[in-house]
């Protein structure tokens, strides 16, 4: 082959070369756009999938956590496919169990025809809006819904989104709305029948000036004053208010507590007379001014009759009380005790109170049952037992007592009792024992002497639990010096005053009994009088007020009783009672307004305590100068209230604080301290009112104490430790919370 032949072929199969391999790459680059082009779509595909997944995740949180009770099931068999959260809370259904089933396969559907009824509705083409339907929950109880559905097609299948709203709460809402719409109707009906029928006098007046709106019949035929003379006068025009005083203190109370309960008052009659009554009354609001419903009732027969039996009781109790000799009172038909004095409690070793409803013979306090049995059926036939002698078991007392006893039958509240009176004569026994027992020999005398020494150890003790016992009293001791120092003050005013007075009206009457007074010397001796009156009046109202304050302060702090009473009443007496030992000292006491706080626990404690605190401040806190302050204020919490009680005095080192509560602990030793008023206050605090105290204080910067009690001390609180709070003796012993026993 030529060269040039050869030379054309290999050119040609080099073009040739050239145009596949151009081609080569025009398809590689478009094998990477198409390439690249299905990436973008995978991309693309994978990002709408996800948007799905998402829409899908927020349409199911929606769903699952909508308040309404929410289901979706199938259209064509209406099979439940899936329920909200708040279905199976609601219904009490499981949500596994029920999947697949048919609402009225478990029992979904109080009524069948409900369900057919929205699905024939939805087949149809219309809607489902607030239709009532009544589920039927799990228990057995139903629920009233207003329920909404709509068609939705998921892929190929026909489902219903039924939203069922729960109306139980309104329908009964509704329900006790009618309810009490037509029981107010039936009370004002009963109200009016009520307040014009009561035998008892009630009125409806303004709370401000007293002015009468309303009146029954009653009023007319206790008080005089026909309806149309009432009606539009003020009750003190009209003279029911014969003591004004009364009327005050009414309204005050009202406007503090919002009502009053009953207040005994003196009401005027259109005579002149005066009734003795008993006042209940609220405050209401009638067409937006404030008035006062008032239901008075008169007890004057029943005061009369009450005040004869009270004396006739008072005098037998005097007597049962304070004879020296053992009594008490049994019944005759199961011989249990009604009362007994102390005596008695004495000489058995027991209180009262742990004996009333029980007989000496249950307790084991006879030796000879055949005597004991013997007394009470000479008594059953009213026959007088006179000093006759027994053996008993007193509490307590090893050996057996021996009493001379005497009895009498009587009727005490429609029952027949037997009055017990028992004298022990052991002493006397014992004596002439001992005296034979001296001719026994040195060895008995020895014995004999061992006993009394046991004796003077016992008297030692109880000297020591004396001194305790007095330390308690000693407040209430200076309470009642300072209290007798204060009244000399009104009570003396009141006796110059009456004095003048009665000077003024001796020569009054010699004039007139000579014929010479004169219009202007009568009008003189008049305003004299009137001035003489109101000097009188503030003076003895200031002594009746501090007296009522120190006789409830000495009433709590004298006895251990238990009684519910309002916090700053309580302190308001405190104050009152302590003003003047405040004044001697040149100190002044602030207690700080606070919400009015109920208490169920032993104010006599809480006194006692305050008392002590503010003592031992006037006495360590301000030595040798005046202008000291003391602050009490109160906090109420949940269950519980805080008193702080602070001065401004030279406050305490801290060694001191250490021990501040110890017993016998003074700073003040040999100067009159007996170092037991802050152990007394600790312990009453802790053990009788159940609470805590804390004391902060350093030199110069004052000193405060903090209670910490509950508004309802404890029902178990000790009452019996001797060294730490001594349980003071009751001097009345025949007497209950609800009066005499006999």
């Amino acid at each position: 082959m030529s060269p040039l032949v050869m030379t054309l072929l290999v050119g040609t199969s080099l073009a040739a070369v050239g145009l596949l391999w151009t081609r080569l790459v025009s398809a590689r680059r478009l094998v990477g756009r198409l390439t690249d082009a299905l990436k973008d779509e995978q991309a693309h595909r994978r990002e709408a999938e996800h948007a799905l997944d998402a829409a899908h995740e927020r349409f199911s949180e929606v769903f699952r956590f909508l308040p309404d009770l929410v289901t979706l099931s199938s259209l064509e068999d209406a099979r439940l496919i899936d329920m909200n959260l708040n279905w199976s809370a609601t219904l009490g259904y499981d949500h596994e169990e029920c999947v697949g089933q048919r609402g009225q396969a478990f029992g979904m559907w109080f009524r069948e025809e409900d369900e057919h009824a929205v699905l024939e509705r939805l087949r149809a083409g219309r809607s489902v809006h607030n239709m009532p339907i009544t589920l039927r929950r799990r228990d057995g109880s139903v629920i009233e819904t207003l329920a909404r559905a709509c068609l939705l097609q998921i892929g190929t299948r026909a489902c219903v989104l039924t939203v069922f709203r729960d109306i139980s709460e309104q329908l009964r809402l509704e329900r006790a709305e009618r309810a009490a719409t037509e029981s107010q109707r039936i009370s004002e009906a009963i109200f009016s029948a009520a307040f014009h029928c009561s035998p008892d006098y009630i009125t409806i007046s303004r709370l401000a000036d007293g002015t009468l709106l309303e009146l029954n019949q009653a009023f007319v035929q206790l008080v005089g004053w026909s309806r149309e003379e009432a009606i539009g006068t003020r009750s003190v025009d009209l003279g029911l208010w014969p003591i004004p005083e009364e009327r005050a203190t009414v309204v005050d109370r009202v406007n503090r507590d919002g009502a009053v309960r009953n207040f005994p008052c003196t009401i005027g009659t259109r005579d002149g007379s005066r009734r003795h009554c008993l006042l209940n009354a609220s405050s209401i609001v009638i067409e937006d001014q404030a008035c006062l419903i008032a239901i008075v009732r008169d007890v004057s027969e029943q005061k009369a009759a009450d005040d004869a039996l009270q004396e006739s009781q008072a005098k037998f109790s005097r007597i049962f009380a304070s004879a020296p000799v053992a009594m008490s009172v049994t019944r005759l038909t199961d011989r249990t005790h009604v009362d007994a004095n102390p005596a008695w409690e004495n000489l058995f070793g027991l209180q009262r109170q742990a004996v009333l409803t029980r007989s000496t013979g249950e307790l084991g306090f006879w030796v000879d049952t055949e005597v004991y049995d013997d007394l009470y059926a000479r008594i059953a036939r009213d026959e007088v037992v006179d000093q006759r002698e027994v053996r008993i078991r007193p509490r307590g007392r090893d050996e057996i007592a021996t009493c001379l006893v005497s009895g009498c039958r009587l009727r005490i509240h429609g029952e027949d009792c037997g009055l017990w009176s028992l004298v022990d004569i052991s002493e006397l026994r014992r004596i002439q024992g001992h005296i034979e027992e001296l001719n026994e020999g040195l060895e008995r005398r020895v014995a004999d002497r061992t006993a009394e020494l046991q004796a003077t150890l016992a008297t030692l003790s109880q000297a020591r639990d004396e001194l305790v016992r007095r330390e308690k009293l000693a407040a209430l001791g200076s309470l009642v010096a300072g209290i007798a120092h204060e009244l000399n003050t009104p009570i003396g005013n009141s006796v110059m005053v009456a004095t003048t007075l009665s000077v003024r009206t001796e020569a009054m009457a010699q004039e007139f009994a000579s014929g010479e007074l004169r219009r202007s010397s009568f009008e003189t001796y008049v305003n004299d009088a009137r001035e003489a009156g109101d000097l009188l009046m503030r003076s003895l109202l200031r002594a009746q007020e501090l007296v009522r304050s120190f006789k409830q302060v000495a009433v709590d702090q004298s006895s251990e009783k238990r009684r519910p009473f309002e916090l700053g009443e309580m302190l308001h007496e405190i104050a009152v009672t302590l003003g003047p030992m405040l004044k001697a000292s040149h100190c002044t006491l602030d207690i700080a307004p606070a919400d009015t706080l109920r208490m169920d626990s032993y104010p006599g404690a809480l006194g006692q305590i305050l008392t002590n605190l503010i003592g031992n401040a006037l006495i360590h806190a301000f030595p040798g100068h005046a202008g000291g302050r003391i602050v009490v204020t109160t906090q109420a919490q949940a269950d519980s209230v805080s008193i702080r009680i602070a001065d401004n005095g030279i406050g305490i080192d801290e060694s001191s604080l250490q021990r501040i509560f110890d017993p016998f602990f003074t700073t003040r030793l040999g100067k009159g301290g007996s170092g037991l008023g802050l152990y007394i206050v600790y312990n009453l605090v802790t053990c009788t009112l159940g609470g805590q105290i804390q004391v902060g204080s350093s030199p110069g910067s004052g000193t405060s104490f903090t209670l910490t009690l509950p508004c309802i001390a404890p029902a178990d609180a000790p009452q019996d430790n001797a060294m730490a709070i001594p349980t003071a003796k009751r001097p009345w012993l025949n007497f209950e919370d609800a009066g005499p026993i006999i």
